[in-house]
Order: structure tokens, then sequence, then C-alpha cells
């Protein structure tokens, strides 16, 4: 008959596996699924170490002069005091020209209620 194609060696093995009681196509989806996950692990395993070395993680060397760094970095301060701000005075601002002259005339607020309004 001749050699057989691609798609028949396929199916052929197909078979064979189903046989053997390996497929279906659920336990396909499993399968898949699993060789992905390990193909993941390694992978982000790899680039773990490579990053590690990069940054120079491995010696020990290196870990210690970090440690000392980050209390040193612990210790400074972080954040500057801010200056409280000033409260914008009615009349002054960033706003259009007759909107700063509607401001400054009208009258301050006169609270009537505490509990609302």
């Amino acid at each position: 008959m001749g050699v057989p194609s691609k798609a028949q060696v396929q199916a052929a093995k197909a078979d064979a596996l189903a046989a053997a009681n390996k497929t279906g196509r659920h336990r396909r989806v499993l399968t898949k699924k699993k060789l992905k996950h390990e193909r993941n692990q390694i992978r982000n395993k790899r680039k773990r170490e490579k990053s590690q070395s990069v940054r120079g993680r491995a010696s020990e060397a290196t870990a210690v002069s970090n440690t000392t760094s980050t209390q040193s970095r612990s210790k400074l301060k972080l954040k500057k005091d801010s200056k409280p701000l000033s409260k914008v005075v009615p009349g002054q601002g960033s706003g259009t020209p007759g909107a700063r002259a509607a401001a400054a005339k009208v009258p301050k607020a006169v609270r009537i209620s505490k509990r609302g309004g």
C-alpha cells in the first residue's frame, strides 16, 4: 500500500493510546494543563535564578551589604514635612476675573444650625 500519511500515523497512535486507556477528551485536557504547568515552573525557576544572579543576591557578602543599606534607608526620613497650606482668600485664586470679583462680594457664611442646613 505504501507509506502511511501523517494523519494515518497519528490516528494509529491515538488508537493505541485509547486501547491503553490513557486518552479521552478530559484526559487530554488534564495532560495539556499538567505539561504547561511544568513548563512554566521550569521557566519561572530559570527566570528567578537569573534575576537573583543579576541582582547579586547569590553571594553572602552582598547579602550583608544589602541588609546594612536597608537599615540605613529605614532610618532616613522618606517624606519631607509639608508646610501648612494657606487658605485662598475670596477674590483671589485662579478663576476668571468675574468669578473672583463675585467671590469677593459674597458675604461670609453664617452658621444657623449645628445639625444641618
